[in-house]
């Protein structure tokens, strides 16, 4: 590794520092502090025009928590695969789903350097989850990647995690095919949970708000594409939606005490099974 230029840590020669990380953006909105300035840069500009974006996606976080506890509780569910995962934070996914059940098994997925490292630092003494380093844009290779394989079994009930992963994806034909392409692979009985953003494109505040949102990450990462609701529920085509339905996380929670700003608006969630 060699010393690097930010804050004095040692960066990996992989690292790209220069442009903005979606894994490191999102870590940073959380309060984490693994970044750089080109991160900083972009999350300043987005919060220019969103400053409740961290309450969002703290929202967003607490939802994937309720799917994984639902499922392992509801649906007997055992087996996790959690694309686009992240840098690890509070209350990862197989911290949950450990609560919940012991024999609970999570593999996640990234392609991003960062993510990859401190994925595989964090998981390398547990037994029950792990981490593969890839492109959740190709299912086939992802579903036969020697890790998924020997951690999950695919003839057994599947839960597939794609929360604000597919807005990188510009054509919604082509989010649908990756969705496609592990659900079909996968038994009756597994489920997909979603959270993407959403522009109406109405014409309404609503819309225009999300324009905004949407220009301001496009700075960083150009192939950002905030769906409509339709687009979204396309995703879902052929499986079974879960109550509430796909609504906003400001929806999922109907206690007005847990009432969320505009930008929990921004973010539409869905679970859905497999028939």
């Amino acid at each position: 590794m060699d010393e690097g230029a930010d804050g004095g840590r040692e960066i990996a020669p992989d690292v790209d520092m220069q442009h903005p990380s979606d894994a490191r953006v999102y870590d940073l909105l959380l309060g984490g502090k693994d970044n750089f300035e080109a991160d900083r840069q972009l999350v300043h500009q987005v919060l220019t025009v969103a400053p409740e974006l961290p309450e969002a996606l703290q929202a967003n976080r607490r939802w994937l928590a309720e799917v994984v506890e639902r499922l392992l509780r509801e649906a007997a569910v055992l087996q996790f695969l959690d694309l686009g995962s992240g840098l690890p934070t509070a209350d990862n996914t197989h911290e949950i789903a450990a609560r919940v059940s012991p024999k609970a098994t999570v593999v996640y997925l990234d392609k991003d350097p960062t993510v990859i490292r401190h994925g595989q630092a964090l998981l390398a003494d547990d037994r029950r989850s792990f981490f593969a380093a890839g492109d959740l844009t190709d299912p086939a290779a992802v579903l036969a990647d020697p890790i998924v394989t020997g951690a999950l079994d695919l003839s057994c009930p599947v839960a597939v995690l794609q929360c604000l992963v597919l807005h990188h994806i510009r054509e919604t034909k082509v989010a649908r095919q990756i969705v496609d392409g592990y659900l079909e692979a996968l038994p009756s009985g597994s489920y997909l949970a979603i959270t993407h953003p959403c522009n109406p494109r109405d014409g309404s505040r609503q819309a225009e708000f999300a324009t905004e949102v949407e220009e301001k990450l496009r700075v960083g990462f150009r192939g950002v594409t905030f769906r409509t609701p339709a687009e979204i529920a396309s995703l879902f085509e052929g499986l079974e939606l879960l109550e509430p339905g796909l609504v906003s996380l400001g929806e999922w929670w109907p206690s007005p005490a847990a009432e969320l700003g505009g930008a929990s608006r921004l973010i539409l969630a869905g679970l859905a099974r497999k028939p």
